[in-house]
């Protein structure tokens, strides 16, 4: 149970971070961005200074375009041309991908946190977002305990389809399948495990204990446990809509649900008060 509270606190303050960021963003570049999450992180000593998933350098994802969002059409974080980049500004009109993947030194939990932030006045654009944030989480909200993850996968998949939306892939080297729907947070659950004692055993130790949502994965979710829900989804019948990623974590305490958003700040530093409900 502690080490869930770890993850929910390192989750809230990840979403600090990442709303003390955007304040005054108009113009600055990806890598700005970037430099930007990474230095509010330092001010945490509870965090390691740079994110687990590297690369992208430091564990930080930032990526912006405008219309036709070709940028944000990426398979994989990892790949060079989807580092930020300082050429790439975030204007007006931008939409933006954020992604941070923070970690608590004592617990070796993480607090990752995706978003998709838009601060323009295209109303198509708003109402697309924002209805994209409402999918994923009520798809995230039909996790149980006893659920397999290809059952939430599944589960997860006709509740996109009912909605008109589909998924664009995002490609994960660890999983067999390659593609899937976020992952356990490894030590959350079961017996505490040894993350080493370097950062660079720990990064190893989270990406090689996950455990993906996929269309064939067996494991059930216990009664206390975390795990990642992300997906990015797009609009067929619109094609000219941007892909709208959001990354949320799902935590049971002895059987208690409990979804992470924590994207209250980070709408509000943004501006985006087209978002009417509250996902904490």
């Amino acid at each position: 149970m502690d080490r869930i509270q770890t993850i929910i606190e390192s989750r809230k303050l990840t979403g600090d971070i990442m709303a003390e960021a955007l304040k005054g963003v108009e113009g600055i570049s990806e890598a700005g961005m970037r430099d930007r999450i990474l230095a509010n992180i330092s001010q945490y000593p509870q965090f390691y200074p740079t994110g687990w998933y590297d690369p992208p350098a430091g564990g930080i994802g930032v990526l912006a375009a405008e219309a036709p969002y070709d940028r944000l059409k990426f398979e994989t974080l990892r790949k060079p041309e989807s580092a930020p980049q300082e050429s790439v500004p975030m204007t007006a009109e931008s939409v933006s991908i954020l992604y941070a993947s923070t970690v608590d030194k004592a617990t070796g939990m993480i607090g990752d946190l995706g978003c998709t932030v838009y601060r323009g006045t295209d109303e198509k654009v708003r109402e697309h977002i924002s209805n994209t944030y409402k999918m994923i989480y009520d798809a995230a909200a039909l996790a149980e305990v006893g659920m397999s993850f290809r059952e939430l996968f599944a589960a997860a998949m006709q509740h996109f389809a009912s909605q008109w939306r589909v998924i664009g892939w995002m490609t994960t080297n660890h999983d067999p399948l390659k593609t899937n729907l976020g992952h356990t947070v490894p030590g959350s659950y079961g017996e505490p495990i040894s993350f080493g004692n370097s950062f660079e055993e720990v990064r190893e130790t989270i990406r090689s204990k996950r455990v993906y949502i996929n269309e064939l994965e067996t494991f059930k979710i216990p009664e206390s446990c975390a795990f990642t829900f992300e997906a990015r989804l797009m609009n067929p019948e619109m094609p000219e809509l941007p892909n709208v990623f959001v990354h949320l974590m799902v935590t049971f305490s002895n059987g208690e649900k409990k979804i992470l958003s924590n994207f209250d700040g980070i709408f509000k530093a943004a501006g985006m008060d087209y978002i009417k409900s509250n996902y904490g």
